[in-house]
């Protein structure tokens, strides 16, 4: 059989289009992996700096809150034990300037809610103390408002039957005595 001009042409055409079009898949292939190659990098990138971005973010906001994190941390007693005495010896303070005795005790125990918490603890203080009305009632003003937290667990008022002095014996001034328990909230180590 013998090929015509036009059949020469038709098969070498198809025979070109089919080299194309094989050309045309694998090229094709070939670019697609190519792009998702790029487009998985450039979401790397992408997450990348938005994670350095947050980084900086974070970074400049813990050095721009110092201040406020001091002001946090003062509302807690610091963790260790001299920090627990420096506040006590604080609220004996109190208690001279408000021109009372005092007699207190301390112990921990776990603040209420937050027993398993690795972070905070509660000192609880008894405080009784004893003298003139407006004395009682200073240091009772300045105990609540202490900077620290602090939970009010109870608060008894009463007459004493003893008195600070001899003049205060022949001036009929009665000595208050006030029973004092309350918690502040303690960081621990």
């Amino acid at each position: 059989m013998k090929l015509t001009f036009s059949k020469k042409i038709l098969v070498l055409a198809l025979t070109v289009f089919t080299g194309i079009l094989v050309l045309d898949i694998v090229l094709g292939n070939l670019l697609i992996n190519r792009i998702s190659s790029i487009n998985g990098r450039v979401d790397q990138l992408n997450t990348s700096s938005q994670k350095r971005e947050k980084d900086l973010v974070l970074t400049d906001f813990i050095a721009n809150s110092a201040a406020e994190r001091d002001q946090l941390a003062s509302y807690f007693v610091g963790a260790g034990n001299a920090q627990t005495v420096d506040f006590t010896k604080y609220l004996e303070t109190l208690a001279k300037e408000a021109g009372v005795t005092e007699k207190k005790t301390l112990n921990y125990q776990s603040v209420t809610g937050l027993e398993s918490s690795v972070n905070v603890s509660a000192i609880e203080y008894h405080f009784s103390v004893s003298g003139r009305w407006t004395n009682i009632f200073s240091f009772l003003q300045l105990i609540e408002n202490l900077p620290k937290v602090l939970v009010l667990n109870n608060v008894s008022l009463s007459v004493a039957s003893e008195a600070v002095s001899l003049n205060e014996i022949r001036a009929g001034v009665r000595v208050w005595s006030l029973d004092l328990d309350f918690s502040v909230v303690n960081l621990k180590n």
